[in-house]
């Protein structure tokens, strides 16, 4: 046998989402947005992730893909309520303990990044603020901040009233010059 056939991914099978069952550890949450994102995303594109599940069917990772099978119409038709899985042989502890560094694995969006990405559909690939929203889920508003050129001016920074409660990291008056930890 390869390395190739040795990896999980190597062994894909199709089973009935009703047969699968979610663990009862699972960190994540998706937003209503992004789970409407995700819908439109396999629609379009397919099954492009498979779900990752044990032996005894518990989820590991892909919960949201799992229900989206089952609670989209248009979905379960177009699959027959079938998902895309990979099966591992893992116990309890391994399986949570992976479930987390998947999940933390994933990282976050950061904004300025996000924000050059909406730029460049717009100005080089001619989407329409409202055609952002639709595809990325996002709200006018949202839209428009990543648009602008700063931030910092839509949110009138420089008008920004903090509590006295807050005293920043380098304001030494307070805390003198020893660290803060």
């Amino acid at each position: 046998m390869s390395v190739f056939e040795e990896q999980p991914i190597s062994n894909v099978v199709w089973k009935l989402a009703s047969e699968l069952d979610p663990n009862d550890y699972n960190p994540n949450r998706v937003l209503t947005d992004e789970f409407r994102i995700l819908a439109l995303n396999i629609q379009r594109f397919g099954w492009i992730q498979p779900i990752l599940i044990n032996k005894n069917n518990i989820i590991i990772d892909g919960f949201h893909r799992w229900k989206l099978a089952q609670d989209s119409k248009e979905l379960y038709k177009m699959f027959s309520g079938r998902v895309p899985c990979v099966v591992m042989d893992l116990d309890d502890r391994e399986a949570m303990l992976l479930t987390i560094r998947i999940n933390r694995a994933k990282g976050v969006h950061e904004a300025s990044s996000m924000a050059k990405i909406a730029k460049k559909l717009v100005n080089e690939f001619g989407m329409t603020p409202a055609n952002l929203q639709e595809e990325l889920g996002m709200g006018g508003r949202e839209v428009e901040l990543l648009l602008a050129d700063t931030v910092f001016v839509i949110k009138e920074i420089d008008k920004w009233q903090y509590s006295k409660a807050w005293y920043p990291y380098e304001d030494k008056k307070k805390y003198g010059n020893s660290d803060i930890n």
